[in-house]
């Protein structure tokens, strides 16, 4: 998860395509100024989701939460910040009271955010989304905490995503109302691993500073719409029943074909092929399995979108195995992909294979593109 932070922080920081020293086409007049910073507070009320019956065991009241945020805002000086509107971009802490202090305590998160506007009315609105990392206070423990059977560990990853809907109060001073859903996720690299869903109302200020600028508004170059190969390889480790058992080692490769089909985006589809050291094991407890020499691999073929940030890719892929021995997750599987380019062939990947919404593993990788 350190890998995570680095990759999506770094991505904003580079120099991709700087258009600052072409000269800004203005359609109606000179554009507005805006503030270049800002900081936010926002308070979260809400519930742990139910997703499994066995979540039910540590859900007792209701959540609260607290989020600070520092924001920066984009002026268009690169591609992408044009192409997605002159998002905000920036950092959040997160203090969060999850309703039971005997069995989870409180939840705790850092994660660096970007923030769309899908409009620039007088009501704003905006999606806020960030990948991060979480902290769970009581996590499952075998003599200390045995009713915790949602989450296994205190260090987890943190899916963050949040509607808002925003009016300006005074030219430095904005009111925002959400509605806001945030994971907590060890991606099964220990037991239990059930997960914690929060779904939220919220509602903050943010108190904008700093030197005002114009937006930069750029012709665009068009991308070339032409299919990209590549070959991926990542690892990864994770846990099965029961709880506190040994950790297995798991290995991706991956074929895929890309077409860029706009300027933010691109599809496809691949094969993958997975060694999974855990499958034989829990083959080996089902008494009406036939085992063989292929019981920890398994063959799949999957469907890709893909939405692009400059360096900082992120992908999802929907798939379907072809060849499996272990059937106890059925036949279709997804995949989440955060991707970093090192240069144009050479890119670092960190991803989660799911099944539906129950998550597999977590694998880092290398991948390249030709």
């Amino acid at each position: 998860m350190v890998l995570f932070l680095f990759l999506f922080v770094k991505g904003f920081s580079q120099n991709d395509t700087v258009l600052s020293e072409e000269k800004p086409i203005y359609s109606q007049g000179p554009p507005k100024s805006y503030y270049s910073n800002s900081l936010q507070v926002t308070f979260h009320q809400g519930a742990i989701l139910p997703h499994r019956a066995q979540v039910m065991e540590v859900i007792e009241k209701s959540t609260q939460a607290i989020e600070i945020s520092y924001n920066k805002t984009t002026f268009g000086k690169k591609t992408w910040q044009q192409l997605y509107s002159y998002p905000k971009v920036g950092i959040s802490a997160l203090v969060i009271g999850l309703g039971n202090p005997e069995k989870l305590g409180n939840g705790y998160g850092i994660f660096p955010f970007i923030e769309l506007p899908l409009n620039h009315g007088k009501v704003s609105l905006k999606f806020k989304n960030g990948y991060g990392l979480g902290y769970i206070q009581k996590p499952f423990d075998r003599e200390l905490n045995p009713k915790n059977i949602a989450i296994g560990s205190h260090i987890n990853a943190l899916i963050y995503a949040n509607m808002m809907m925003g009016v300006n109060i005074t030219k430095q001073l904005n009111a925002n109302l959400g509605l806001s859903l945030i994971h907590f996720s060890n991606g099964s690299s220990s037991r239990p691993n059930l997960g914690i869903n929060i779904l939220s109302a919220n509602f903050g200020a943010a108190y904008r500073f700093g030197v005002k600028e114009p937006r930069l508004i750029s012709k665009l170059d068009k991308r070339d719409r032409i299919w990209r190969k590549q070959m991926m390889v990542g690892i990864g480790l994770k846990e099965i029943p029961p709880a506190g058992g040994p950790k297995y080692l798991v290995t991706s490769y991956s074929f895929n074909m890309m077409k860029v089909n706009a300027e933010k985006s691109a599809f496809g589809f691949g094969a993958d092929i997975f060694y999974n050291t855990s499958l034989s094991d829990l083959m080996a407890r089902d008494s009406s399995a036939t085992s063989n020499s292929f019981d920890n691999v398994r063959l799949g073929v999957l469907a890709m979108y893909s939405i692009e940030f400059a360096k900082i890719s992120a992908s999802i892929g929907l798939g379907a195995y072809v060849f499996s021995n272990y059937k106890g997750n059925g036949s279709v599987y997804n995949k989440l992909d955060l991707r970093y380019a090192v240069n144009e062939k050479i890119f670092l990947r960190l991803g989660m294979k799911t099944h539906i919404a129950v998550a597999d593993f977590v694998e880092i990788g290398v991948g390249y593109n030709f």
